[in-house]
């Protein structure tokens, strides 16, 4: 493997001088040379080579043509961006900066739909129905895109309607884990000056994990998703167009495997206690269920003021989302049944004025306020199991710890950016942001005996401190303000070539601790809990150029990010996470890409990233299994990399298209993404380390020449690569152990799949 992936590196090495990500790259038909891929990543529409970011930017072409719904299948394409499932929590992470497993957080990767902030970590699993694009900005993005994308932002934009009638039906089926997915559209004019768009998607799997116990293939998917967009525009001074979404999708199970045993884990954990340590896409536990509804309407009005525009964007954003997650991710009933809950409702409002562009001078500044209500509910079950072990696990057999949270927030913001041309060939752009927000918030834990419980409840209570759990209701305020500013400077060296250096500051918000199971201030426990935690910081410089040819264009950026008071989870030495303000941490590296048309028809594109992260400050991090740890009980993380940051990741595309008739042509892709090695878990265990890996996919497709129809075979990991995302040690396996054994369990990316698309387009 690591001389193919050698090979690979070389061979794209040799392409051209740039690596980068592949878009929408197929050479304009009458015209010849590529295509201009339009981004608004400055909240204008503009060629990708004239933006001054590290960004990629993925087609909605390309997302339909490979049967991807969702961010995480669209992340290992992209170098630098991360997107993996937790128990618990999904993470996002550009340049190896993500927010931990807890609620309380705010994204450090903020997600925009339709310029729409989605903030909450489930709404990374929201089908991507019918989108123009997915851009992907890396590095803080302060001025613009706000509070909380202190390592980038995803900038998501659906398709509009359409001046002309117009409809698709495509349907999809993956052989291996019967997947099956159903996209209609409709969109077209009402009337004059009135126009719509509609989307309806299904989707159903049964998956590619075996759970022995529950005789079912996992995950085991049901998705439906909706939206309607209605347009005016009749060519005055104001526009306007309404969105309205609705989500409901549902997983059963995760693709979850447990695998490294050590010690005597397999000789403890035999007979009724049996755990299968054999990494095989076979599992047993008792059972994962998520399921998930977002409603969402979005006003976007635009008034033209003489050659101004001023544009309003409304906003209201509503999700819920109930878990029952088995916790001990085994088929023995220790921590079975935990039951998660989240309530979301945001409501958002921005003013925006810009200026038309082309000028000397150019600006955008504007205004923002956002009032969120979350609710959390997190029950945790300790089984009747416990019982049967003796002391002193048996006092928490058949108990229940009922944590109840609830918070309220109010962001107000205002921001502004101007780009001076100080010469034909010299730009200047500064900007800044300023925020105040307010928050409160409540936690309560209770701890509730089941029926089979007879201890006496002081017996019990103690038992529970003596795992750092104690039942407390706490609440408090906080109030913060940032002000976050940026500098760019742009200089044409050519029509063709363009150089850049830039420098921003990033923050993301404090909040409180969500999950923590103490008090900060309990002097009844050896490990007290936490509640209110800082903000933290971001300071970033990147270098580049852009270079867009007729035939070529490719794109290199260097980068340095100091990052201060990362807000991480605290290991406590038991069953508990803390949240505190613990690291500082130093990213940089290099990341490139580029597009090369070779012939009529035929494109190469590609991208590679170099990431070098280290923790500057980190001396309270969680040890791993038979690690010595230091003071306190703590492992000394300063100096070291996190975990899910590959030094090396990237792709290379092959595209092809050519007529065979008069009325028939064929599509051919072959790509490939790649990684180097990196560790899964978060406390750095070199046990769930995933080596360096090439993931190979290819598309053949048969169609009409005016694309009226299309046959296509998807093929994604063909070489079946078996790839660990996410990993962590057994819950339980060195308390029942005693330290002797331990073992892990990790999420698992998909293996081969291949599918057949259809679609009919009219």
């Amino acid at each position: 493997m690591k001389t193919q992936f050698a090979a690979l590196l070389a061979a794209s090495a040799l392409a051209t001088p740039g690596i980068a990500f592949a878009q929408d790259t197929a050479p304009a038909e009458e015209q010849g040379g590529l295509e201009e891929i339009i981004v608004t990543a400055q909240k204008r529409a503009e060629g990708l080579s004239d933006v001054p970011i590290s960004i990629s930017a993925v087609s909605g072409k390309q997302i339909e043509s490979y049967g991807q719904t969702n961010l995480e299948q669209i992340s290992s394409s992209v170098p630098n961006l991360k997107i993996t499932q937790t128990a618990i929590a999904n993470r996002i992470a550009i340049r190896g900066i993500a927010s931990g497993d807890n609620k309380g957080f705010e994204q450090s990767v903020a997600m925009f739909v339709d310029g729409v902030y989605y903030g909450r970590d489930q709404l990374s699993r929201l089908p991507l129905i019918d989108m123009e694009r997915v851009e992907v900005l890396r590095g803080p993005q302060p001025t613009l895109f706000g509070k909380n994308a202190i390592a980038g932002a995803v900038n998501i934009t659906t398709r509009s309607p359409t001046d002309e009638f117009e409809g698709s039906v495509s349907g999809l089926y993956e052989f291996n884990h019967k997947e099956f997915q159903l996209t209609g559209v409709l969109s077209g004019p009402l009337s004059d000056g009135v126009e719509a768009r509609v989307v309806g998607y299904y989707r159903t799997m049964d998956g590619y994990f075996y759970n022995t116990k529950l005789d079912r293939d996992e995950p085991n998917v049901d998705e439906k998703y909706f939206r309607g967009k209605l347009e005016f525009d009749r060519g005055g001074p104001f526009a306007a167009e309404l969105k309205l979404e609705y989500a409901d999708f549902e997983a059963k199970g995760q693709p979850r495997d447990v695998f490294g045993a050590v010690g005597n884990y397999n000789t403890v954990f035999q007979g009724p206690f049996f755990v299968d340590t054999t990494p095989d896409y076979v599992r047993a536990d008792n059972g994962y269920q998520s399921r998930n509804k977002v409603f969402g309407a979005t006003l976007n009005m635009d008034l033209e003021l003489g050659d101004h525009t001023l544009t309003s964007t409304s906003s209201l954003l509503d999700y819920k989302t109930r878990e029952i997650v088995d916790v001990d991710f085994s088929g023995i009933s220790f921590l079975d049944g935990t039951n998660l809950r989240e309530d979301y409702r945001q409501y958002s409002q921005e003013l925006r004025l810009a200026s038309p562009g082309g000028e000397a001078f150019n600006y955008i500044a504007g205004l923002y306020y956002q009032n969120a209500k979350l609710d959390v509910q997190d029950f945790t079950l300790f089984n009747s199991t416990f019982l049967a072990l003796g002391p002193p696990f048996n006092a928490i057999g058949d108990t229940r710890n009922d944590r109840d949270y609830s918070q309220k927030s109010d962001l107000i913001s205002a921001f502004a950016q101007g780009e001076l041309s100080v010469t034909d060939q010299l730009r200047i752009t500064a900007g800044a942001r300023f925020n105040h927000e307010k928050k409160t918030g409540s936690r309560s834990l209770a701890i509730v005996q089941g029926p089979l419980n007879t201890f006496n409840p002081l017996v019990v209570a103690a038992t529970f401190r003596a795992l750092n759990i104690e039942a407390h209701s706490i609440s408090g305020k906080l109030s913060e303000d940032s002000f976050n500013p940026m500098v760019n400077v742009q200089f044409d060296a050519t029509d063709d070539l363009m150089l850049y250096a830039s420098y921003a500051k990033g923050t993301k918000a404090g909040g409180f601790d969500i999950r923590s199971n103490s008090l900060p201030t309990s002097t009844t426990v050896a490990k007290p809990g936490a509640f209110m935690f800082a903000d933290e910081s971001a300071d970033n410089f990147e270098g580049g150029l852009k270079y867009k040819g007729r035939n070529l264009a490719f794109n290199l950026s260097v980068y340095r990010t100091k990052y201060h008071d990362l807000q991480v989870n605290i290991f406590d030495g038991t069953l508990n996470f803390n949240v505190r303000n613990a690291a500082g941490a130093k990213t940089q590296g290099v990341e490139a890409d580029f597009r090369a048309a070779l012939a009529e028809g035929l494109t190469v594109s590609g991208a590679i990233a170099y990431l070098d992260f280290k923790f500057t400050n980190f001396t309270n991090g969680q040890c791993y299994y038979l690690q010595t740890p230091g003071p306190g009980g703590f492992c000394d993380y300063t100096g070291k990399r996190n975990a899910l940051s590959p030094k090396w990741s990237g792709n290379l595309n092959l595209d092809y298209t050519t007529p065979i008739s008069g009325s028939m042509k064929i599509a051919a892709n072959f790509n490939v993404d790649f990684s180097s090695a990196y560790i899964a878990s978060a406390n750095l265990d070199p046990r769930t380390r995933q080596d360096s890996y090439a993931k190979l996919g290819a598309r053949l497709a048969l169609a009409e020449v005016d694309n009226k129809w299309e046959i296509a075979l998807i093929g994604r990991n063909l070489t079946n690569q078996r790839i660990l995302q996410t990993a962590s040690s057994m819950p339980l396996a060195t308390t029942i152990t005693r330290n002797a054994g331990n073992a892990y369990n990790g999420i698992v990316d998909r293996p081969r799949t291949i599918a057949v698309q259809l679609t009919g387009r009219f």
